[in-house]
């Protein structure tokens, strides 16, 4: 009997070992992530351990500036995020946007290795891909496309607003590629639906989940880039032209920005590293916009919570004195480098706040789009406050947000902060709203709550909807966790009064004051 025993646990010592001997042979498993990991600092590295099943996106294209063409490929990973089964999946064509003007063909697509046919929908700012198999709850697919975007050319006038194309000896391409656009469950299984709204020249437009993306662009070699992500390799081609590689994040969308006059300067911040850009002739601006871009990193990443990128980048592009935010990237109107340079530092301290409140915490940006530009807008206060000081800050509140605010009363075009950007009457009144009353809004919950406790509901805020998209409801359950039923009265009073219409508030067709007042107008 002793002696079965022993050949048993000889037996088992030497599967074991073998086991052992066979796993160390193939090493250890391979980092789903590890492409990825360049872009994030040491310390937010579990952001990505923490995102199975992201959707990711590895693009390759190349831009023909004397053509105004972009041509790409790209394999999207993707994984059925919601409650229902996908009979169907649905990419935003945001070059189509009427604000965009530009023109994306889709020139075939592949799901699993297999061809799929796919419709145009939506004034052909989305497409449809059918697929062979409904896609259940949890399960992958993998997505192969390619693609041609025509980009429109603008005037070369600094006073226009060009979010889409070239201009001024710059390319803006903002989502230049297929996204797939946000599935919204219902209130009961089967009741979701594929978010296709196309907003106003007045507001935001992008609408994503967080995504992992890898992109390689092959440009002309003077071309100087401004992107989203960190640069991975940068290769000179036997043609001339370089290639370069990026990878991002959990990120919104990717921008491609760039021209072959820009110059640049650089700072490391706490493991990030900030770079400005400028154009010619505006080395002064763009260096205090260098300083202006890592004091509200500071600031903010002291007050919200560590900005967990590597990179930040700010540059000018031609969008007149207007500002424009993107995954760790902003863009700053050009008239805002010389003639319109006492704005810069706001425009700078606002864009920088999206990277917190867009970016890491998103939103319906057409729908509710106060949940991030109002908090973007109030940062602001918190910039002026912790580098200028009380008195400056307070300044900048009765200037820019009081005094709009009470213009636009005065003839009567005040409404709630609640509305969807197509319910606000122009984009002065928009403004003066969404941005100057939403900031005021948030000014009185933090005299309601005190310094401490509001800034501790704007960190945990950011930490429970990380990378994720957070509704009104959600916010609002939020707020009403504080315990303090005055808090839910400011929401009615300010943002969402009781069966509240635009009539109620005696709106007038043409209200204009405020217009300008802000990082954002019509055309944004």
């Amino acid at each position: 009997m002793r002696a079965i025993t022993a050949a048993t646990v000889a037996l088992t010592l030497l599967l074991l070992l073998l086991a052992v001997t066979a796993c160390a042979a193939r090493g250890p498993a391979p980092d789903p992530y590890a492409r990825y990991r360049p872009a994030l600092k040491e310390a937010f590295q579990s952001d990505l351990d923490n995102l199975e099943g992201a959707l990711a996106y590895a693009l390759s294209v190349e831009v023909n500036p004397e053509t105004s063409v972009l041509t790409g490929t790209g394999t999207i990973e993707l994984t059925n995020y919601s409650a229902d089964p996908w009979d169907e999946l649905v990419f935003r064509l945001y070059p189509m946007l009427d604000q965009y003007k530009g023109n994306l063909l889709v020139r075939g697509a592949v799901v699993d290795g297999q061809p799929v046919s796919f419709n145009y929908l939506g004034e052909n700012t989305a497409i449809k891909v059918d697929l062979a198999e409904p896609l259940a709850p949890g399960e992958k697919a993998t997505v192969k496309m390619s693609w041609r975007l025509e980009y429109p050319t603008w005037a070369n006038n600094s006073s226009v607003y060009v979010l889409y194309g070239a201009s001024q000896d710059m390319i803006s391409l903002p989502l230049f590629y297929p996204s797939l656009a946000v599935y919204e469950d219902g209130p009961v299984p089967g009741t979701g639906r594929w978010w296709l709204d196309e907003g106003t020249v007045r507001g935001d437009a992008a609408f994503n989940v967080a995504s992992l993306f890898a992109v390689t662009a092959t440009l002309p070699a003077d071309q100087v880039p401004v992107t989203s992500g960190t640069l991975i390799t940068s290769t000179i081609l036997p043609d001339g032209r370089v290639q370069r590689a990026w990878v991002t994040g959990p990120s919104r969308e990717f921008l491609i920005h760039m021209s072959p006059r820009f110059q640049a300067a650089s700072y490391e911040s706490n493991g990030t590293r900030v770079t400005s850009y400028w154009l010619p002739g505006d080395e002064a601006a763009g260096k205090a916009a260098l300083r202006y871009a890592v004091a509200a990193l500071r600031i903010y990443s002291r007050r919200y919570g560590e900005y967990p990128f590597r990179d930040m980048r700010i540059a000018p592009a031609p969008i007149n004195y207007r500002g424009m935010e993107y995954p760790q990237a902003a863009l700053m109107g050009v008239e805002l480098y010389n003639k319109e340079r006492s704005s810069l530092e706001s425009v700078v301290a606002h864009e920088i706040a999206h990277q917190w409140w867009y970016q890491i915490v998103h939103n319906d940006p057409v729908n509710a789009p106060w949940l991030d530009e109002a908090l973007a807008e109030y940062s602001m206060k918190r910039y002026m406050e912790d580098l200028h000081g009380d008195a400056s800050a307070a300044r900048m509140q009765r200037t820019r947000w009081d005094a709009a605010l009470e213009l636009l009363r005065q003839r009567a075009g005040d409404a709630p902060v609640g509305m969807t950007v197509d319910e606000y009457e122009d984009g002065g009144q928009y403004e003066t709203i969404v941005y100057g009353k939403g900031a005021l809004f948030y000014d009185a919950l933090r005299d309601r709550l005190g310094d401490r406790r509001f800034d501790q509901f704007l960190r945990d805020y950011l930490e429970e909807h990380r990378y994720g998209i957070v509704t009104v409801d959600e916010w609002l359950a939020d707020l009403q966790a504080l315990d303090d039923p005055a808090l839910v009265e400011l929401y009615r009073k300010w943002i969402n009064p009781p069966s509240s219409t635009a009539s109620e508030f005696n709106l007038t067709p043409e209200p204009h004051a405020g217009e300008g007042a802000f990082d954002k107008g019509e055309n944004k």
